[in-house]
């Protein structure tokens, strides 16, 4: 590319501090073991060789009794409880965590931990923790697609609900950039959320919803569109992909589809007598029945009897359910006008396809999080604008690395470790945290037998990786005892919403018999483990990032270590740590694969001659996937394939590959769901009953399904939200003193009219309680007209009790230690502000955890009401 056509590049506060990750005084440069209890602060330095054998072998490491190593642990036959046998064996109580893997390393651990060591519990991440009721919703309304985002640049009329992508999307940068350009386009922007944000500063309107009724407003909107025959009939009749494209659309929905009202399912053929099979859905066509492919458009409104089972079209119940209500009730729920809804459903089915509804993280992180992103998400199947210039679109997506596609070289994904090594397992049984990951359901278990409805704690087979209750099972010990837990750049009691018990379950030596935290600085988990393996940072490894949907473009990046040196017998460079005694978690991983003899690691794991020794033969592999796939880059060879894609960060399509006519070039093309027949069909564990197909507004509840709002609000009268100032990220920049010289700590924000009730001023000390915390936290205020009346906000990121703002012991000395430029390091400076989370309610009604989406997996941080007082 000619540099002068480039417009100037930009990088945001977190990457222009990137380099104090590498060398902040905080960082853990050789591995660390505990000297006396757990959480004292004592450790000594220790070398690799003794974490390895230690870890790994086991024995009486610390004077307290013999604890199994890794070895002993990997029982792949003994049952963990025989009365139960369908947990599964004994390695399953080895558990691997991981607070965000990038691209790269989550393809090598996933399959290392599951198929080399032989846990079910190969990996539990963050996801719950940030939107994953987002993407819940999104794989069940969309063949499995996870995300969509707008085509920004050619909408017309975009609303954001409870996601601000000038301070926290991702790639934010350009999500920025995108945006701003829209509005200098003409495009009409609408921000809906509780808190004047960045984005809902540079908004046509900003809708300052309740928290937690978002699904109310989108209901509302469904119902004007609707009543006012304002949805896209020709997009919503089509019944096949044949017809979408007959009928100029690439995709279609089930809104023709006739559920049967008798068990909520989807009606087939065969049960209709149509002569069809099972896997035949039916519509109705002139108000008769008919086999779905054989008709080319339904009928939206249906309600017949087939075969004498009552039925109801999925756009009809869509229509009740949005009936259910009056806009002027849907306006009182959230809280906003109804002529604010009003004008929000005429303007957006105004604009036709170039409308988009999207959503991320606030209003999915409640207990109604799933049906909630549907509501929201279905706005855009009304007007039908999937796949369309300026709609919603699934973005250029990636190449390979995994080697999934037929013209990579290497299938990571599905034969590493390769198949034909007999030292390959395969796991089963019940996950730690009770999920779709898992290969039993609660209805498979002997508690289930024994027992029935209701379960001990939520299952959750509609999700996955559902981190809070990682940790709340191994408190209780269910649905089984753990032995091992070996964490990776994680700080669950400090990052999850009512999260102080975790640090206490952390310590307890009887529920975690071993604990190994492997991170770059001293984490509040860090701090409990009972050793320290030091990672590397992000600029001295190795990765393989993707991007997000609004960028419409193939492109994969090729992420490099900045400190690195050549190495003529491979073919990538050497990564070259700045502190020599840190490891990358993957050479880490390796090592013990290597000691306890595992597949394919070593001299031949990708194929004779063909080694995996070291991270960099691993990363070597993706690069060739990358490198190779479809026609490939320009080379001759795969080295020199992957030496042109090295020289240019990654791989991108050209610009020209974006669109394609009046469409994205990169294109959806499976069904989308409005009615989610596997949710009807699966059962809350907690109370027996099914889920509802369709989505709905509900009030904030616990796990027994009692109302919190009713409980909690008559004492507690504000509801607390909280947010992400764009120079931090959740928990892991709290250490960097550049970012935290632009705030040096957080507040308590408050509304003003708020605020003058209970004479608090801006600066003033207030406590926060909460039922869950009747003790509270103590942060100083910030009164402004940027939260609505009843919320209080406080940003997340600050008020850490570790990482810098304690002191630990190493060898007998103190550290962090010495003079910096700022002068001797000050605890006090980098423990300032507080967090939100150690006063969010904890579900009370199944205990050790807060409030979840129980369908999504979501953990709360938005359904805590509070009380503040001036101190």
């Amino acid at each position: 590319t000619d540099p002068s056509t480039v417009e100037r590049s930009r990088i945001c506060a977190k990457g222009q501090a990137g380099l104090e990750q590498v060398y902040t005084p905080l960082r853990i440069k050789h591995p660390l073991k505990r000297v006396g209890p757990r959480g004292s602060g004592q450790w000594e330095v220790i070398s690799w060789e003794q974490a390895f054998t230690e870890i790994i072998e086991g024995g009486n490491l610390f004077g307290e009794g013999h604890v199994d190593g890794l070895r002993a642990l990997r029982d792949l036959e003994t049952p963990i409880d025989p009365n139960a046998p369908e947990l599964g064996p004994k390695a399953n109580q080895v558990v691997f965590c991981v607070g965000r893997h990038e691209h790269g390393r989550k393809e090598f651990t996933d399959p290392f931990w599951k198929y080399a060591y032989g846990t079910i519990n190969y990996r539990h991440d963050h996801t719950s923790i940030c939107e994953l009721s987002h993407h819940i919703a999104h794989e069940v309304m969309f063949g499995g697609k996870h995300h969509f985002k707008p085509d920004i640049l050619n909408c017309k009329y975009q609303i954001w609900w409870g996601t601000s992508p000038l301070e926290a999307g991702f790639p934010m940068i350009a999500l920025s950039r995108k945006l701003m350009q829209f509005k200098r386009d003409g495009g009409k922007l609408v921000v809906v959320d509780p808190r004047f944000s960045n984005t809902a500063a540079k908004a046509d309107v900003w809708v300052p919803i309740k928290p937690g009724t978002d699904a109310a407003l989108a209901l509302g909107m469904i119902r004007w569109i609707i009543d006012n025959n304002a949805y896209d009939a020709n997009f919503l009749r089509n019944t096949t992909k044949e017809a979408a494209n007959n009928n100029g659309e690439t995709t279609w929905t089930n809104a023709t589809y006739l559920v049967r009202l008798d068990d909520m399912t989807l009606l087939r053929a065969d049960a209709a007598g149509l002569g069809g099979t099972a896997d035949d859905f039916v519509v109705a066509i002139n108000g008769e029945a008919a086999i779905y492919s054989a008709v080319e458009q339904g009928d939206l409104e249906a309600d017949l009897t087939v075969n004498e089972i009552p039925c109801k079209s999925v756009f009809t119940l869509l229509r009740e359910r949005a009936q259910e209500r009056t806009i002027a009730e849907y306006a009182q729920i959230c809280d906003v006008s109804a002529d604010v809804i009003t004008q929000l459903a005429s303007e957006f089915s105004g604009n036709g396809k170039q409308a988009v509804s999207t959503v991320y993280r606030g209003p999915v992180q409640h207990t109604n999080g799933a049906y909630t992103a549907m509501a929201i998400m279905s706005l855009n199947l009304l007007v039908g604008n999937i796949n369309w210039k300026g709609g919603y679109v699934v973005g250029g997506s990636h190449w390979h690395e995994d080697g999934s596609k037929s013209t990579n070289l290497y299938n990571l994904k599905k034969n590493w470790p390769p198949k034909d090594d007999a030292r390959r397992v395969s796991p089963g049984g019940a996950i730690i945290s009770r999920d779709s990951k898992g290969k039993i359901k609660y209805e498979d278990t002997t508690e289930f037998k024994n027992n029935g409805y209701p379960a001990k704690r939520p299952w959750f087979p509609l999700s996955w990786m559902i981190w809070q209750e990682v940790f709340a099972g191994i408190a209780e010990g269910y649905p089984y005892p753990i032995k091992a837990l070996i964490l990776n750049m994680g700080n669950p009691a400090y990052s999850t919403p009512a999260g102080g018990q975790i640090e206490e379950t952390l310590k307890d030596t009887s529920k975690v018999p071993l604990y190994v935290c492997i991170d770059r600085v001293m984490s509040e988990a860090a701090s409990v483990a009972d050793y320290i393996l030091p990672d590397v940072s992000f600029l001295e490894r190795y990765e393989t990032p993707h991007v997000a949907p609004a960028i419409l473009t193939r492109t994969s990046g090729f992420r490099q270590p900045v400190f690195q040196e050549p190495d003529p017998n491979h073919v990538l460079p050497r990564a070259k740590p700045v502190f020599p005694d840190t490891m990358d978690a993957i050479d880490m991983i390796i090592e013990i694969g290597k000691r306890l003899n595992l597949a394919g690691i070593g001299s031949d794991a990708f194929g004779p001659g063909k080694p995996l020794n070291e991270a960099r033969d691993w990363y070597a592999a993706m690069a060739a996937n990358i490198a190779v796939e479809d026609d490939g880059v320009p080379g001759g060879s795969t080295e020199e394939k992957i030496a042109y894609m090295l020289a240019r960060g990654g791989r991108f399509e050209d610009a020209d590959g974006a669109y394609d006519g009046d469409f994205v070039k990169h294109k959806y093309t499976k069904r989308c769901d409005i009615y989610i027949e596997k949710w009807a069909k699966t059962k809350n564990v907690m109370t027996g009953e099914p889920f509802d197909g369709l989505m709905k507004y509900e009030p904030i509840m616990d796990a027994k399904g009692n109302d919190i709002e009713a409980q909690d609000a008559a004492e507690y009268p504000f509801q607390l939200i909280t947010y992400k100032p764009a120079f931090q990220t959740q928990s892991r920049t709290a250490e960097n003193r550049y970012l935290m010289s632009i705030l040096p700590q957080n507040y308590v924000e408050i509304n003003a009219a708020d605020a003058q009730k209970l004479g608090i001023q801006t600066g003033d000390k207030v406590r926060v309680t909460s039922r869950s915390n009747t003790e509270g936290i103590v942060g100083f205020a910030k009164v402004s007209d940027g939260v609505r009346p009843s919320v209080v906000n406080i940003p997340h990121s600050y008020g850490h009790w570790q990482y810098g703002s304690k002191t630990w012991q190493v060898n007998g000395g103190e550290l962090p230690e010495g003079e910096y430029p700022e002068g001797k390091w000050d605890n006090e400076k980098y423990g300032r502000g507080v967090l939100s989370n150690l006063v969010m309610r904890v579900d009370d009604s199944i205990g050790s955890v807060g409030l979840q989406d129980p369908i999504g997996g979501s953990a709360s941080f938005y359904d805590t009401w509070v009380k503040v007082e001036k101190v």
